[in-house]
């Protein structure tokens, strides 16, 4: 009879989490996107498999403020889901692919922006705005993370299901980076005539005038006769 295969030792580095690419946890969990069952988790810990779509996270960029970005593709999330209890200990690191503007020259620049997340879900009803229903996202009446200081690291679920998805649009927003530039060396944009100067120069003065002063640059002084 043959001895049984047995997994391969997990690599630990601390200060962050090893995602094996075979099923070390077992299989990925089998659940609706962006959604887990407690009861299926095993105490163990189980892979969590899912992908979030350009239209998610466009929806996350574009909400009310919008921000500069757009997607630039879709994304792949796996991440370790381990019970504590009634607690679920939630850890993912993956790539998020973005599309600004230049800053300078107004080109499309490619950004694939990391996130590492670590969130502990706890049962407990959600934070309140009022005394009405918990907070939803603009648009889309779905729960929206809660930003109480106190518990920064653990987001309250109710029943069995735990929904990532509030939890994940913060996350992007979060990791918004600063406006990106093509390149270190990107002249950017003529203000007068709006010519590439990357491409060349047009040729415009670009003497900058204080406005405060433009009403004197035409006059004339006339010499005093003796």
């Amino acid at each position: 009879m043959a001895d049984p295969i047995e997994a391969p030792p997990r690599k630990v580095n601390l200060g962050r989490v090893d995602f094996p690419r075979s099923g070390f946890y077992g299989a990925p969990l089998s659940v609706e996107p962006l959604t887990f069952n407690v009861d299926e988790i095993e105490e163990s810990g189980d892979l969590f498999e899912a992908d979030l779509s350009r239209a998610f996270i466009d929806g996350a960029l574009r909400g009310d403020p919008p921000t500069e970005f757009h997607a630039g593709g879709a994304a792949h999330l796996r991440a370790k889901v381990t019970k504590l209890g009634r607690k679920v200990l939630f850890q993912t690191r993956f790539m998020v692919p973005l599309e600004g503007q230049c800053k300078r020259c107004l080109k499309k620049v490619p950004v694939d922006e990391p996130i590492d997340l670590t969130l502990t879900f706890v049962p407990g009803e959600p934070v309140r705005a009022d005394a009405g229903a918990a907070a939803r996202a603009p648009g889309t009446g779905e729960p929206v993370a809660s930003f109480d200081p106190v518990t920064v690291d653990e987001e309250p679920y109710s029943g069995k299901v735990i929904d990532l998805s509030g939890a994940l649009r913060e996350q992007i927003l979060l990791a918004i980076p600063p406006s990106p530039v093509c390149e270190e060396a990107c002249k950017g944009l003529c203000p007068q005539c709006g010519k590439d100067l990357n491409q060349g120069d047009c040729g415009c003065e670009r003497t900058m005038i204080d406005p405060r002063w433009v009403a004197l640059k035409d006059m004339k002084v006339q010499k005093k006769e003796k």
